[in-house]
């Protein structure tokens, strides 16, 4: 019991705003507004509550003079409480207070001179039952108000706190997510590219990027474990190390082995990322490495079939140090590639059968000649008809131009 009663009273002292808190010092007053004015109207409840004390007696104030008061009162003690300015402000009330006794504000002659004696003198008209009746329901208004306001505060200040970290913390990742994985879709003399990803929370973890440099291009698509922040620095360190390595004119392997030693020191040990990439420069054939990752399909014009273009090696940043290969595969005008993630193969139906590669080869030789965003619309309505999306979605099509 005694550890329970240390626990309300822990929350209720938590629930009242204090000069002490570096937020509600530095919040200027025009931004405390609304909850001036909860404070008001509050307290105004507890003064309609001993107005309500008060039958016998004439209303002051034609019944609003003592929610004015306590209203007021509430929000200047909070204000000082705040600012920790002199007690003036209580002192400014209090003196209204007075000065309309003195001045017969009370409204029907009652000033705060003949007020207290009128509580004394006045008769009682209503029954002794009905007028208990009353002091028990104002004793709980007035209750029932304060604690309640206290409460309300004790939420806002622990569980609100944490609601705005939290919808901070996505309004982020958003932001970085459309910043780090946004739609590319463009055409050089050589290829077409169209490729998105459609993150299964606010910050996904799935990478797509296609870099030109001298003559060359680099796509890939990577996938980050994990969700959040976390996934999103990593992404964010990923996609910077691979632009400036190739900047550098490394190769992929030597791209997916400085990746490979870069991570671990930039990253939580548990954490981790699987990469497919394409590189093609000025010859006939791309050279394509894989790390970890779901295997990349090339559809070939010619045949008008699919390949499926694969490589047993570790994610980057598991094992540090890994060495890593390529390999080459030829390729024709009007050939197109298709990199995705698992997130995409993995999507399961009510019989818990997987959508697979094979899908997306069947998909790929119905619509080759389609343009590239139609393609992907295409295969994103099978895959949304398959099954629920339960991890992020990313699909990168490159097409061969003649």
């Amino acid at each position: 019991m005694k550890k329970k009663l240390q626990e309300w009273s822990g929350v209720l002292s938590t629930a009242y705003p204090t000069a002490s808190s570096p937020y509600w010092r530095s919040l200027p007053i025009r931004r405390m507004k609304s909850l001036l004015a909860g404070v008001f109207f509050s307290a105004s409840v507890v003064g309609f509550a001993f107005d309500l004390l008060q039958l016998p007696l004439p209303p002051l104030g034609r019944g609003f003079f003592w929610p004015l008061v306590l209203g007021g009162s509430a929000t200047g003690l909070l204000l000082t409480r705040i600012r920790r300015v002199p007690i003036f402000l209580i002192s400014i009330v209090v003196l209204v207070w007075i000065v309309g006794g003195l001045s017969g504000l009370g409204w029907y002659g009652e000033g705060w001179l003949t007020y207290p004696i009128s509580l004394v003198l006045a008769p009682s008209p209503i029954p002794q039952t009905l007028r208990v009746r009353i002091l028990f329901d104002a004793i709980g208004i007035w209750l029932g108000v304060t604690l309640g306001f206290r409460l309300l505060l004790s939420f806002v200040t622990r569980e609100g706190l944490a609601a705005v970290r939290m919808q901070t913390e996505l309004s982020l990742a958003h932001g970085i997510q459309a910043t780090l994985v946004p739609t590319l879709s463009f055409e050089t003399p050589s290829f077409e590219v169209y490729g998105k990803s459609i993150p299964s929370t606010e910050m996904g973890g799935d990478l797509i990027d296609v870099i030109e440099s001298d003559g060359s291009l680099l796509a890939y698509v990577a996938d980050i474990s994990g969700h959040g922040l976390p996934a999103g620095q990593l992404m964010g360190m990923l996609k910077a190390a691979l632009r400036v390595s190739l900047q550098f004119h490394q190769q992929p392997v030597a791209l997916l082995e400085s990746a490979d030693r870069v991570l671990p020191a930039v990253k939580e040990p548990d954490m981790y990322a699987t990469l497919a990439l394409l590189y093609f420069d000025s010859s006939a054939q791309a050279e394509y490495a894989l790390a970890g990752h779901v295997p990349i399909l090339h559809y070939r014009h010619r045949s008008g079939d699919t390949a499926r273009l694969s490589m047993e090696q570790f994610p980057l940043g598991l094992i540090p140090g890994g060495r890593y290969a390529s390999q080459r595969v030829s390729y024709s005008p009007r050939d197109l590639f298709l990199l995705l993630t698992d997130g995409i193969t993995e999507v399961v139906n009510e019989r818990d059968e997987e959508f697979g590669l094979a899908r997306l080869e069947r998909l790929l030789s119905q619509h080759a000649a389609q343009p590239l965003s139609r393609i992907w619309e295409l295969v994103m309505r099978e895959i949304k008809q398959h099954g629920v999306q339960q991890d992020d979605q990313s699909l990168l099509l490159l097409r061969v131009r003649e």
